[in-house]
C-alpha cells in the first residue's frame, strides 16, 4: 500500500477559486472519511487524487511520487463511484476482470484474481450474472471487486453507499471496513453522512467551502470540535449551539436565561451542548433550564424531545423513554464537563 499526501491544494474554475489550500496526510494502511455538506469540495478533491480533475496549485503525492502529472492509470488506485459504473452487457466476472483484460494480464492471472475477489465479497454464486440481475448491495460488492482485482496501493471511494437502502447501508459499511482491514489498504472514503464516517474511519477530515475545517480521529472531533461548524456537523443530533453574552460568570442566553459559564471569557460566546449531556432534573434544580416541550419523537432506542425556552428551541436525546408529550414542562440540566464554548466572530473553540 502506499501514503497519500495533499499538500497546499489549490482548485479554480476560470475566476472561481473552489479549492484553498488543503493539506493533509493519509497515512500507508489508513481509513480516512472526507465529510462535509454538498459543495465543500470533497468529491473534487478525490477527483484530484484520482486524477480525473488537474489541479490548479500545490502537490499531490502518491508513495512519495508526486502525480500532478501522472496519467489516471499510472496512478496505482482503483476508485469506486457511487452509481457503480458496471458495463450492462457484461456478467460480473467480465465486469470485474476488465481492467485487466485491458492491461493485456494473462487470462490465467485474470481467472485467479477474479475468483479470490468473488470469494472475498461473496460473488461465487453470482460470477455469470448481469447487473440488471444484481441487487443494490450486490452490484456494489462487484464494484468493489472491479477495484480490489487491481490490487491498487490506494482505493478510492465516492459516497458508494448513498443508493442503498438504510438497512443495507449499515450491513455495507461493515463490509467496506472489513475489507480495508483485511487487505489493510490505504482508503480515502469520500460522503456526506457523518455516521458513515465515524463508525468507518480511522481519521475524519472536515471540510467546509473547499477548507480543511478539522482533521483528527471520530471521538476526537466529537468530543473536542475546533469550532462551532464542526461541532454543529458532527454528531446525530446536532449539538444545540445557543448564542449569548458572558459575564460575572454566567452565560446569558436571554434577559430571565442563564447557564453557569463553563470556562474564562467575556462578552458575546456561542455555547454547545449536546442533547444526550442534558438530564431531566426537578424543578428548582441549580442550573435547570426551564422548558417547554414543542415535540417528542421515539425511535425506540431513544426519545428526542425538542423544546422552548424562553424563546429559544433547545434539542435534548434521552435514552430511558420519559413519558413526555408536547405542551409539558420540564427541567434540563446540562453536564457541567460537557460543555462547549467558541468565539463568536471566529466560532474556534474557547474551552
Amino acid at each position: 500500500m502506499a501514503q497519500v499526501s495533499l499538500n497546499n491544494i489549490i482548485k479554480s474554475y476560470g475566476s472561481s477559486q473552489v479549492m484553498h489550500g488543503v493539506t493533509f496526510d493519509v497515512a500507508d494502511g489508513e481509513f480516512v472519511a472526507l465529510v462535509g455538506p454538498s459543495g465543500c469540495g470533497k468529491s473534487t478533491l478525490l477527483r484530484m487524487v484520482a486524477g480525473l480533475e488537474d489541479i490548479s496549485g500545490g502537490t499531490i503525492s502518491i508513495a512519495n511520487r508526486i502525480v500532478n502529472d501522472v496519467e489516471p492509470k499510472e496512478r496505482d488506485l482503483a476508485m469506486v463511484f457511487q452509481n457503480y459504473a458496471l458495463y450492462p452487457h457484461m456478467t460480473v466476472r467480465q465486469n470485474m476482470g476488465f481492467s485487466l483484460k485491458l492491461r493485456n494480464a494473462p487470462k490465467t492471472e485474470i481467472e485467479t484474481r477474479v475468483a479470490e475477489a468473488a470469494g472475498i465479497l461473496g460473488l461465487k454464486d453470482y460470477l455469470d450474472r448481469l447487473p440488471k440481475q444484481l441487487s443494490g448491495g450486490q452490484r456494489q460488492r462487484v464494484a468493489m471487486g472491479r477495484a480490489i482485482v487491481r490490487q491498487p496501493a490506494v482505493f478510492l471511494f465516492d459516497e458508494p453507499l448513498s443508493n442503498l437502502d438504510a438497512a443495507l447501508r449499515v450491513q455495507m459499511r461493515a463490509e467496506i471496513r472489513a475489507l480495508h482491514d483485511r487487505l489493510q489498504s490505504t482508503s480515502i472514503f469520500v460522503t456526506h453522512d457523518q455516521v458513515e464516517a465515524m463508525t468507518m474511519a480511522d481519521r475524519i477530515i472536515v471540510l467546509r467551502s473547499g477548507r480543511l475545517e478539522q482533521a483528527g480521529a471520530p471521538l476526537e472531533l466529537y468530543d473536542r470540535p475546533a469550532n462551532a461548524f464542526v461541532a454543529g456537523f458532527i454528531g446525530s443530533p446536532a449539538m444545540n449551539l445557543l448564542r449569548g453574552q458572558a459575564v460575572d460568570g454566567m452565560i446569558k442566553l436571554t434577559p430571565k436565561l442563564s447557564v453557569p459559564l463553563p470556562a474564562a471569557a467575556d462578552g458575546p460566546v456561542i455555547w454547545g451542548i449536546r442533547p444526550e449531556h442534558l438530564s431531566l432534573v426537578p424543578a428548582g434544580s441549580e442550573g435547570a433550564l426551564r422548558v417547554r416541550v414543542t415535540a417528542v419523537e421515539s425511535t425506540g432506542h431513544a426519545t428526542f424531545v425538542m423544546g422552548d425556552m424562553d424563546g429559544i428551541m433547545i434539542t435534548a436525546l434521552f435514552t430511558d423513554r420519559p413519558p413526555l408529550s408536547k405542551g409539558d414542562q420540564i427541567y434540563l440540566k446540562a453536564s457541567p464537563e460537557k460543555q462547549h464554548l467558541f468565539d463568536t466572530t471566529t466560532e474556534v473553540r474557547i474551552n
